[in-house]
């Protein structure tokens, strides 16, 4: 069974309380006890000794040991540790900031790095007491710690991340004009029975009077429909510019019928 698998089991923190118990007279802020949980995650699941602090990259003789070293967390900022695993070198370093602790975990032969940020103040409810009660998610963060933090340096799985953008393919037979709308092209021509899309969404009324690139349909004036062997006539003005009172299907337009005892002086 994985550590990933194990850490949701009731015996994976077993182990834990005896490492609390050698460091718990020492631990004194928050940030503490999650390099504690980095330290057990290396030592009981890794098999990683610890060989000391500091961050020198020379690698020891000595095998190491499964306890925190003295004067682990004396510095307030930063934590430096050295550990030993298969005859290499790893460094765990660990900043400070003022709501947050930035673990990083160094091999010195391969010079791969991971890093995790976590938050101390959010994950870690106490200082004293068992592990449920120091940190409630302490399975969550050791699978955190597992897959962030240890998978890319210890087992080579290095998370590769691309900043390159790709543009979703455009489907095909699409309209590339974007300022079209309507029924799109499809092989090339336009669906049977289905209008030419409107060129910059004008409507079909008037739209050879709206549209600038004079494209489509008749305007707002009416065309004779198409006669035999003929041809398309003109479009025209139904109502006769010489007679205002004379349709052009031959009736009268009691909207266009002068006024009683209209008189032309009147306008002029």
């Amino acid at each position: 069974m994985d550590s990933g698998s194990a850490a949701k089991t009731g015996d994976f923190f077993y182990g834990w309380d005896l490492l609390y118990k050698t460091v718990q007279a020492e631990v004194d802020k928050k940030s503490d006890l999650l390099i504690a949980l980095v330290h057990f995650l290396l030592t009981k699941h890794y098999n990683f000794r610890c060989v000391g602090i500091g961050d020198d990259k020379t690698l020891p003789e000595e095998e190491g040991s499964e306890l925190l070293p003295d004067s682990w967390n004396d510095d307030d900022t930063k934590y430096s540790l050295r550990y030993v695993h298969d005859k290499m070198l790893f460094l765990l370093l660990g900043h400070i900031t003022e709501d947050a602790l930035l673990i990083n975990l160094m091999d010195i032969n391969t010079k791969k790095v991971s890093n995790i940020c976590v938050e101390p103040e959010t994950l870690v409810s106490a200082v004293k007491g068992g592990i449920t009660t120091l940190m409630p998610t302490a399975s969550e963060i050791v699978e955190r710690y597992r897959r962030e933090l240890l998978d890319p340096v210890f087992t080579g799985n290095s998370r590769e991340v691309t900043t390159q953008t790709t543009t979703a393919p455009r489907p095909s037979g699409s309209d590339p004009d974007p300022l079209r709308i309507g029924e799109p092209r499809r092989g090339g021509s336009f669906v049977p029975g289905v209008f030419e899309p409107r060129p910059f969404g004008f409507p079909d009324i008037g739209r050879g009077d709206l549209d600038p690139l004079g494209r489509g349909g008749p305007g707002n004036l009416f065309g004779f429909p198409s006669r035999p062997n003929m041809g398309s006539v003109p479009r025209f003005d139904p109502f006769s510019p010489l007679n205002p009172n004379r349709s052009g299907q031959g009736g009268i337009n009691p909207d266009h019928m002068r006024p009683p005892d209209w008189n032309p002086d009147y306008y002029m």
